[in-house]
């Protein structure tokens, strides 16, 4: 039976009035075939989100009708498995006292960090198999030590970003930069230098996308995807949570805060690359029309975010997304090339070396052999 995620917005509500709705759930769940699972409650925000299994949404909003009356503002069909690696448990804590109602406090706002590796451009940095797939494990490693430290979770990984979970936007700050900090002190020991990129968001579970998480990681991605060798890229949420929290190392470190317009700006324009990179020779005219921007404005702007050209950002998606298609292993290298636009699949392996310091056979051979 599917699992469901609904999102109640209660204003007025206490935690003690959100477990005694719950409460009213188990009595009669039974009678819409539906299983009240756990949920989580945010008192600052007054957010409140359940985990149902239940045949359909109707059963869910009708359980809650018949229950309490609070009935769900937005229900989504979620995976209890990923719920788990970003929410910690998926189901209600243990009691003592089994007459008291479980009065759960915790909140399911979730401070994202992705981070990935950042290869050197140019030939002297093209790694041979087996010097990426050790540039991967040290990845990993570092990454999880320090999201065992800070108390996170890693929620997905892969060769194109690891996402993280975390309670606090301060710990997966300090996390951030313990991350970074290990990385450089590595790099002065290797002749090949491998660097990393880090982005940090929160966010709910349920938002506008109807994905759980979805606006939050994918920003989350795309912050990390823009920032520099070694550098955080953090959304000003995250910021104003840290200065909360009287962490301010942040103004010293090298970290980039973006303000909310920059936010809107980047969502827009990888949302319009998710559907337009595809396209062999797509221009840049194309884009700032899609954007509502004039071609000037765009150079700037991209330039400014991303410290990169225009044509070298479109060029730098598209790499990115033929990564993601060869780690599926489902499509030829000159399937791949031209599904991602470009001109040819000799100039898609040049660039490709470039960006990831690996040959595209060589790439697919690590994946194919499972030792990554």
């Amino acid at each position: 039976m599917p699992i469901y995620m609904d999102r109640h917005d209660l204003p007025g509500v206490t935690a003690k009035d959100v477990a005694k709705a719950h409460q009213e759930d188990l009595k009669i769940q039974d009678q819409y075939g539906c299983r009240a699972i756990t949920y989580w409650f945010d008192e600052e925000r007054q957010t409140a989100f359940c985990l149902i299994e239940a045949p359909d949404k109707g059963a869910v909003k009708a359980m809650h009708e018949h229950a309490h009356g609070l009935i769900p503002h937005q229900i989504i069909e979620v995976n209890n498995q990923v719920v788990e690696s970003f929410l910690g448990r998926i189901e209600d804590r243990h009691v003592e006292d089994q007459k008291e109602p479980f009065i759960e406090n915790e909140s399911a706002f979730r401070s994202i960090l992705a981070t990935n590796i950042k290869y050197s451009k140019g030939k002297h940095q093209c790694l041979n198999k087996q010097e990426f797939i050790l540039s991967q494990r040290r990845h990993h490693a570092i990454v999880s030590k320090m999201i065992e430290r800070y108390k996170g979770r890693i929620a997905e990984y892969n060769e194109q970003c690891t996402l993280c979970s975390f309670v606090s936007a301060s710990q997966a700050f300090t996390c951030a930069i313990e991350i970074r900090n290990s990385f450089v002190g590595n790099n002065r020991q290797n002749d090949k230098p491998v660097s990393v990129q880090l982005g940090i968001c929160a966010g709910s579970p349920i938002a506008q996308s109807g994905d759980f998480f979805g606006n939050t990681i994918q920003q989350a991605r795309n912050m990390c995807y823009m920032s520099e060798r070694n550098q955080i890229t953090m959304s000003s949420g995250v910021a104003d949570h840290c200065r909360k929290n009287n962490i301010s190392s942040f103004e010293k470190e090298n970290v980039v805060i973006l303000k909310r317009s920059e936010e809107s700006f980047i969502e827009q324009l990888f949302h319009t690359m998710e559907k337009s990179c595809k396209k062999e020779g797509f221009k840049l005219d194309k884009l700032a029309t899609e954007l509502g921007v004039s071609k000037s404005q765009l150079y700037r702007k991209i330039v400014a975010l991303m410290h990169l050209s225009p044509n070298d950002f479109i060029k730098e998606y598209r790499l990115s997304k033929a990564l993601k298609m060869m780690e599926k292993q489902e499509c030829s290298i000159s399937e791949i090339a031209y599904e991602t636009g470009f001109s040819s699949p000799s100039y898609f392996s040049k660039c490709f070396k470039e960006r990831f310091g690996i040959l595209p056979s060589l790439f697919i051979n690590a994946c194919e052999s499972g030792e990554e």
